[in-house]
């Protein structure tokens, strides 16, 4: 029975359907051949090996498909599994057509190494991931619409249930999309927001408040081809790529601009977005926040949250399919959309427990409430972290619970233990190997190689039901934590956090010292990085002790850069000590980055023997004009060639200061 034979009741359903081809390179090539000339066009091939004349794009690529409408899709997941690239193409395709996954035999997948593991895994080698296809097959299986065809055995196409009659968009607002339009047009609100899954209608309703505006629109996003839909409204309506529209804003404030239209707005950082609304009276956002887009649920959890007045609406009814389509429940299902139900469990005692990646065998729904629950507090949980999660390496993960049911999550990973030629490398600025957020940067930024050398853990996440916070359940679950990692015999536990006064008196109050502050605006989260740990013997103590240095010192200079109060004690010193002339010394001679240098470079600046090149450096350190105003003053071609110019005086410096 050839697929094309269903496609007209999926029309008259208004439902996509999934296909899954499991078997070797060849039956999946000729499987294609007999099954691709039956579709009609367009079909687009995702992923490696698309037949000649079939549309193809990468994975990594699918991103760009936000906002468009695709028929017939091929997911090539044969090698890989690409899930936030399926993420993406599955939101796009419309009623009627059919999602078909090339995967590698049934049963021989679980054993197989996945390419795609590269990206996440932060291992040298691809891994397999046997947690994650099991989790796909039972998925696949427990859905009787989906058709599974394996090599060797008899393809079917397994009927659909009996559905209504689906009545296609006629263009007309919906009654959703009318309440929400009226609340827009009457009740003027500076800062907008409407949030849905794919398909609700968001960029369409967007277009519809552009017709019906009297004044001028400006429209941007992601990609001009999302916001296309938006940008053809009107003669009022004009489209403008983020980066540039900012940078518009900023040399000359608009005038007479009545909305700004910000299409899949999670995808855009979030200072650039909170920069940007500041400069026009009214703005709709709209945004899909189911962790593909960008920052994720962020958008809601730390954007929306941070604005002085900022209105929500929310799109339930799917557009571009029915209600009950196939392919858009396995999909929550595979990948973990839906959102955790709270318990109303009241508890008095709470115990904490160490979990296995095996349970996501043995206790499924146990590890599916420990991701989802991670996912509803966190800004940056994407389908990657569920497959780290997973079948990730390092993994220590622990839970809460009252009883059965789970009140808190915590995961921790392994990092550390390089050796010490590649601990230097990384200190140098030569080497940035997959992993080891906190243990490098402390090596990279901090300047102390040896971070990289100790054996460490990070917390990465944690999150707790909201019923349940303010009641020591995250601080007792990281106290147990702290403790295993403690009896392992490792150095020192790290966290990395986007800093605010509450989390850093939380991690404070569960023993943590701050080692290190970003003076760079995080995108996700808009907040500045900061990064703590907690020492457990002699060797993490004398690297404590150097880094908490460092921050007094440097803090001095980070507090009038950022304008705000570090929560640590500072003080103003000039003076060279031996890390700011090892700091000197790697800047000179080796590749640590300008950046990383510049405190050193601000103390030395002042013990420079009277030549040109003080100016130069004083200039940049001061900051008293742009880089390219500075290279244009001095006769230098650009920023890579000011690096060279600065190391080479550097480099004089110190051979000066030895003299």
């Amino acid at each position: 029975m050839p697929l094309s034979s269903s496609i007209l009741s999926m029309q008259r359903a208004g439902i996509r359907r999934l296909l899954i081809v499991s078997g070797d390179a060849d039956w999946h090539q000729q499987v294609m051949a007999e099954i691709l000339p039956t579709l009609c066009l367009p079909v687009l091939w995702v992923g490696e090996s698309a037949p000649q004349g079939v549309r193809s794009i990468a994975p990594h690529l699918a991103k760009g498909l936000l906002g468009q409408e695709l028929g017939h899709v091929v997911f090539n997941a044969a090698a890989g599994f690409h899930a936030e690239a399926l993420a993406a193409v599955a939101g796009a395709i419309s009623a009627g057509h059919w999602l078909i996954v090339l995967v590698p035999d049934w049963e021989q997948w679980d054993s197989k190494p996945d390419l795609d593991s590269l990206r996440w895994s932060e291992q040298p080698e691809p891994i397999a991931t046997p947690h994650f296809v099991h989790h796909f097959q039972r998925m696949a299986l427990e859905q009787p619409e989906i058709a599974i065809w394996k090599q060797n055995s008899e393809q079917k196409i397994p009927a659909l249930k009996l559905r209504p009659e689906w009545l296609r968009p006629n263009g007309l607002p919906t009654a959703e999309q009318t309440r929400i339009l009226q609340a827009l047009l009457n009740d003027k609100q500076p800062i907008n927001v409407v949030i849905g899954e794919r398909g609700r209608g968001k960029s369409t309703l967007a277009g519809m408040l552009a017709e019906r505006v009297k004044g001028k629109c400006w429209v941007t996003g992601p990609s001009k081809m999302a916001t296309q839909m938006l940008s053809q409204q009107g003669e009022g309506v004009e489209f403008y790529a983020p980066d540039a529209l900012l940078e518009q804003c900023r040399q000359q404030a608009p005038e007479d601009v009545d909305w700004l239209l910000i299409d899949e707005a999670a995808a855009i950082p979030a200072p650039q977005l909170r920069e940007l609304i500041a400069f026009f009276p009214q703005v709709l956002l709209t945004t899909t926040v189911q962790g593909y887009e960008g920052t994720g649920r962020g958008f809601l959890l730390k954007f929306c949250a941070s604005l002085p007045s900022c209105r929500t609406f929310s799109l339930e009814q799917p557009m571009r399919w029915a209600i009950s389509d196939p392919v858009e429940s396995w999909l929550k299902s595979l990948l973990l959309f839906e959102e955790p139900q709270e318990p109303q469990v009241k508890a008095i005692e709470f115990k904490s427990k160490k979990l296995s990646q095996s349970e996501w065998l043995s206790c499924p729904n146990k590890m599916c409430d420990f991701y989802t629950l991670l996912t509803s507090a966190h800004y940056k949980t994407t389908p990657l972290d569920l497959r780290r999660l997973m079948d990730g390496v390092g993994n220590h993960l622990y839970g809460s619970f009252a009883g059965d049911v789970i009140a808190a999550a915590l995961w921790m990973v392994d990092e550390g233990g390089l050796d010490e030629s590649l601990a230097k490398a990384v200190w140098a600025g030569q080497r940035r190997p997959k992993g080891n957020l906190v243990a490098q940067s402390l090596a990279a930024h901090g300047g102390q190689w040896q971070a990289a050398v100790l054996r460490s853990r990070r917390i990465s996440r944690i999150a707790v039901f909201p019923a349940w916070r303010h009641q020591g359940v995250a601080k007792s679950l990281v106290v147990s934590a702290i403790q295993q990692a403690r009896e392992e015999g490792l150095d020192f536990v790290s966290v990395s956090f986007g800093y605010t006064p509450e989390l850093y008196h939380f991690w404070h109050q569960c023993g943590f010292e701050l080692v290190r502050f970003g003076t760079h605006l995080e995108a996700s989260s808009g907040c500045y990085t900061a990064m703590a740990m907690l020492s457990f013997n002699a060797h993490s103590r004398s690297l404590l002790g150097k880094l908490r240095l460092r921050l007094r010192r440097d803090g001095y200079f980070i507090q009038q850069k950022l304008k705000l109060q570090l929560p640590v004690e500072v003080v103003k010193d000039l003076s060279l000590n031996s890390d700011d002339w090892d700091e000197l010394h790697g800047f000179a001679y080796f590749s640590r980055p300008l950046e990383v240098s510049i405190y050193a470079l601000i103390r030395c600046v002042d013990k420079f023997p009277d030549n040109a090149g003080t100016s130069i450096l004083n200039d940049f350190i001061t900051e008293k004009m742009g880089i390219d105003l500075l290279c244009k003053k001095n006769k230098i071609s650009g920023k890579k060639a000011l690096v060279a110019v600065l190391r080479n005086l550097i480099s004089d410096f110190i051979k000066h200061s030895k003299k």
